[in-house]
């Protein structure tokens, strides 16, 4: 590989365009999915033999010169033997006229009889029998003069017809190689479908199998998932999040289960009337798309996309009403305008909410690949209950498509859950962390109040003997000379500059919490800011006895720097210095260091513990002498140092060994121009 070429990493490249694909899995997914369900559907349905296709020729099925029917399944095409709007008995049959297929096709009746005559080359041979008519029927077979299987109850009026499932099956004999089958079929609930030409398959033997077991175990299994996915996340919903997205999704979850039950014709297993199923079928749409559009909303950050969830939820609505008040005839017939709505809500919906989310999170992802896949299905399915297909078997894939809906949200749900969760565990880890902090500063405070309140009244008690006493000396004559009172007024005088150093320290903090001290920085050498300040406040610092050693490069360039301020770190640290050393060597060195000017007071004192170094310049931390005597500063001076330094763009750092002394070095920017005066 050529120097400085990047590998080619097809993981990034599905990071960088996550959204395309995204929707390429939901296109993948979608169609396999159709294929997996048409496949199954085929051979339920008994597909897995060969078919042999039979129309009727003079009102007779002649299967006679069809061999092997143990291992074919025939279907008959429905023929010209039927008859709207009148049920056919074996005790009118042969005074009814039949109707041609041309009228039918244009004046569908409420119910209607069928004949099917078979001519079979077996005598007295048992059968199985499947009718199939599209959408829901009552339905009432004669076979061969008696009745032989009914589902629902067929009836001339709506108020007498009980509809309820579109197949049926049954097994029957043939007698003298004959069989006579005469149907009742009614339908008065649907605006556009009347009572339908039903479609027979027959194969040969008896067979106690359903052959629309498929759709009823896979209506059953889906119904089930679906339920305990709305269960899982009602508790979520009352036991964690107590967010309405949940409450919504699981709504939703069990709207789709009652659908799904309704669709694959499991609710026959439950003590439900057809009209009831009917209408709830029609209900459950409403109610899925109003509990979806509601779920959604936290994805409808847009105008757009919230004018569309606000339609869909407001045709939703008008639509629930026609079911609830309606008749049947009517809210059928106007299905198509709300199907409409749905299309014209979907499309957009689908591509204004990629479009808002084109870089989606980890979480966002899998919902929005769900909705993908949920969605289009059920686009397809309204195309395909519009006929828009052609003729083709009606076989919905949107069923199927709602378990990869849920496990997708479901996913999303539980990652975000996962993302909440840990943001609160940082959130009561960093609570924890500032109370803990708030607490040490706050014993910090009073501690450093306790040792102020001590230093200040040391100083004050100083200078209040040293002047009581020397006013009793003076009072009689010949006690004092002059080099006593030098002396004395020089001890006065160095406890009042620590008495001023403390306070000075209290005053700056105070201003460095409040923003009020600035940085006046004019140009100065760092040479004469050590001399300055060692000539200064060294004779008033040292009350112990310590040597000082100066020594400065020659020809250090000047900086750009607050010479005040820089005076007041020297002071600080030759303070500290001399606080902790007795009888030593106290040394102020400053030298050029690249772009910096590196300046370091160090000292042959007892040193710091370790334990100590970590926090030695925080604000309150107190230094301890060598065996754990409180020592008498404040635990200001190098918090202030620190400030102060790196304001100037400086750096400042300690080295220090117990029982050999202690260096403390601090930087300034020799090439630093410009310098604004700057809040600390």
């Amino acid at each position: 590989m050529a120097k400085g070429t990047k590998a080619f990493c097809f993981s990034d490249v599905i990071q960088k365009h996550k959204l395309p694909f995204i929707l390429l899995a939901a296109f993948l997914t979608l169609a396999a999915l159709t294929a997996l369900v048409r496949l199954a559907w085929a051979w339920f349905a008994g597909a897995e033999y060969p078919s042999i296709t039979v129309t009727e020729q003079n009102g007779v099925y002649d299967l006679t010169g069809i061999t092997d029917l143990d291992k074919t399944v025939i279907r008959l095409v429905p023929g010209k033997l039927y008859y709207p709007g009148a049920y056919l008995t074996p005790e009118n049959v042969d005074t009814a006229a039949p109707e041609s297929v041309e009228r039918y096709a244009e004046l569908p009746a409420d119910y209607l009889s069928q004949r099917f005559v078979l001519t079979l080359p077996e005598n007295n041979a048992v059968y199985s029998l499947t009718f199939t008519l599209s959408g829901r029927h009552a339905m009432r077979i004669y076979v061969n003069g008696s009745l032989t299987a009914k589902t629902g109850e067929p009836g001339t009026t709506k108020q007498t017809t009980e509809v309820w499932e579109n197949n049926i099956s049954f097994n029957a004999s043939a007698v003298n190689g004959k069989m006579e089958i005469i149907l009742h079929s009614a339908q008065f609930y649907h605006a556009k479908r009347g009572a339908s030409l039903a479609g027979l398959s027959l194969s040969k033997g008896r067979t106690t199998s359903d052959p629309f077991a498929f759709n009823r175990i896979k209506g059953m299994a889906v119904a089930g998932a679906l339920l305990c996915a709305a269960v899982l996340l009602l508790g979520i919903y009352l036991l964690l999040s107590h967010t309405r997205v949940t409450l919504y999704f699981a709504l939703a979850c069990v709207v789709m289960s009652l659908r799904e039950c309704l669709q694959s014709q499991a609710w026959t297993y439950f003590p439900i009337s057809g009209k009831l199923s009917f209408m709830l079928e029609y209900l459950s749409v409403v109610l899925l798309t109003v509990f979806l559009s509601l779920y959604l909303e936290q994805y409808a950050k847009s105008r757009f996309l919230r004018g569309v969830q606000y339609t869909a939820i407001a045709g939703s609505c008008v639509y629930g009403i026609c079911i609830l008040f309606g008749d049947s005839i009517f809210y059928t017939s106007v299905l198509v305008y709300y199907q409409i709505l749905l299309v014209l809500c979907i499309v957009p919906g689908i591509a204004g909410l990629f479009w808002n989310m084109r870089c989606p999170a980890k979480e966002q992802a899998a919902a929005i690949y769900g909705i993908a896949v949920f969605f289009l299905a059920a686009l397809s399915d309204i195309l395909m209950y519009s006929d828009i297909f052609g003729d083709g078997p009606n076989v919905p894939i949107s069923e199927m498509a709602m378990l990869i809906f849920v496990l997708a949200q479901t996913v999303s749900l539980f990652l975000m859950n996962n993302r909440l969760l840990a943001e609160a565990r940082q959130a009561e880890e960093k609570l924890e962390t500032e109370k803990n902090a708030l607490e040490t500063l706050n014993r910090m405070k009073t501690e450093f109040l306790g040792n102020v309140s001590h230093e200040l009244k040391t100083p004050l008690t100083v200078m209040s003997g040293y002047a009581q006493t020397t006013k009793l000396l003076a009072q009689q004559p010949g006690m004092l000379d002059d080099a006593e009172v030098s002396r004395r007024m020089t001890l006065i005088s160095s406890e009042a500059e620590r008495l001023s150093l403390m306070v000075g320290q209290i005053l700056d903090v105070t201003r460095m919490e409040e923003g009020r001290m600035v940085l006046e920085p004019v140009r100065c050498y760092v040479d004469e800011i050590i001399h300055t300040a060692v000539e200064t406040h060294y004779p008033i610092l040292n009350k112990n006895q310590n040597r000082l050693d100066i020594r400065i490069e020659s020809e250090i360039p000047a900086v750009h720097a607050d010479p005040v301020r820089i005076s007041q770190v020297i002071v600080n640290l030759i303070s500290n210095a001399v606080r902790f050393t007795a009888n030593g060597l106290i040394t102020v060195s400053a030298r050029r260091e690249g772009p910096n000017i590196a300046v370091c007071v160090e000292d042959t004192g007892t040193g710091i513990n370790p334990q100590q170094l970590p926090r030695i310049f925080e604000r309150y931390s107190p230094k301890k002498k060598s065996g754990g005597s409180q020592d008498t500063g404040t635990g200001l001076g190098l918090f202030i140092c620190k400030h102060i330094v790196e304001q100037h763009g400086g750096a400042i750092w300690i080295k220090s060994e117990e029982g050999r002394g202690t260096s403390v070095f601090f930087t300034l920017p020799c090439n630093k121009v410009g310098f604004a005066h700057t809040p600390i």
